[in-house]
């Protein structure tokens, strides 16, 4: 990513990640007027799909995405950017990291891997090109940018009959995508969607691409037992087919532990200077809201004080130990 001069631009820290832990680590570097660019293919990770969070701090309850839109909110307040893009590779070269996604390249003294679990890739031509231009992730994120059009929901999970319910109730048309012909372990809730009159079935079958120049035009789809591909026009693609952890492009930069979490310090380093972790990607015991959230600002913290340190800058530190009289 080059700025207004043609220079490559490079920023102080890049945020692989838009959980809890990764947008409050944006927060955090951004108040520390770190120049900040978070890299995410979703909104709001697990905590985005909880219907009531009820244990976050100074708030009784709150539904998983309003919390997360109010972390975004609160980290863009104050100057972090936000592009949504899958990150393919992470490389360092002298004391500046490359991180290329499927539409670019961007470069920072500084990273910090935020990505926790992964949704899960149609794998098919025109997906990536078209993400964030209505090919999404997250229903309950993004439902409310397709008021009254034309959608489709791909998956088997129980996340894609509770986003086709969704978006019917915003007046879409929805068409439900899935490649076995039902939901045996959500027979409840299937029933909801089949006697939905604005979701239209498409079992048996699979998305072969995503069609559209600017933004998502049509999805393609072949059934099992169809001779010819059927074109369906629609305004956004929902991708509802689970998550995974997705690591391996970080290379050899960092240290797994026998669950592919990566290792870090007390203070969130990885063994790589420059590069830290933060959230469900490293071995925490207790998936939460609040405890990704601490250690993304942990994160965030470390990164300006090593960015402090790179530039010769001091670092101001508060002790709270006791002092000895």
């Amino acid at each position: 990513m080059k700025d207004s001069s043609g220079q490559e631009k490079i920023y102080d820290v890049i945020i692989v990640g838009g959980a809890a832990a990764g947008l409050t680590a944006a927060l955090y570097c951004a108040r520390r007027t770190l120049h900040t660019l978070v890299l995410t293919k979703s909104l709001g990770g697990q905590a985005a799909m909880t219907p009531a969070i009820e244990n976050y701090p100074g708030t009784k309850k709150i539904a998983g995405v309003d919390l997360m839109l109010q972390f975004q909110n609160h980290a863009k307040s104050y100057g972090a950017q936000f592009a949504y893009e899958t990150v393919t590779s992470l490389t360092k070269e002298k004391e500046v990291f490359t991180v290329k996604t499927t539409t670019g390249q961007y470069m920072a003294r500084a990273v910090i891997l935020a990505f926790g679990l992964t949704p899960r890739n149609l794998e098919v031509p025109g997906e990536q090109g078209l993400q964030g231009k209505g090919v999404v992730y997250c229903a309950t994120c993004d439902a409310p940018l397709f008021k009254g059009k034309d959608v489709a929901v791909v998956g088997g999970t129980f996340e894609a009959l509770d986003a086709a319910l969704l978006l019917a109730r915003m007046h879409c048309r929805v068409t439900l995508v899935h490649e076995k012909d039902g939901y045996p372990t959500h027979k409840k809730l299937f029933e909801q969607v089949q006697q939905n009159p604005q979701i239209q079935l498409r079992m048996n079958s699979a998305v072969v691409r995503v069609e559209g120049t600017q933004k998502v035009e049509a999805v393609v789809i072949h059934g099992k037992e169809a001779a010819e591909e059927e074109r369906i026009p629609v305004a956004g693609v929902f991708v509802e087919k689970g998550h995974k952890i997705d690591s391996a492009w970080v290379g050899d930069l960092v240290e797994f532990d026998k669950q592919k979490a990566i290792l870090i310090s007390l203070n969130n380093e990885t063994k790589t200077p420059g590069l830290f972790a933060a959230g469900d990607v490293t071995p925490l015991r207790d998936k939460q809201v609040v405890i990704s959230a601490g250690e993304g600002a942990k994160a965030a913290l470390s990164a300006y004080h090593y960015l402090q340190k790179q530039s010769g800058k001091p670092v101001l530190l508060v002790d709270w130990k006791h002092s000895e009289e």
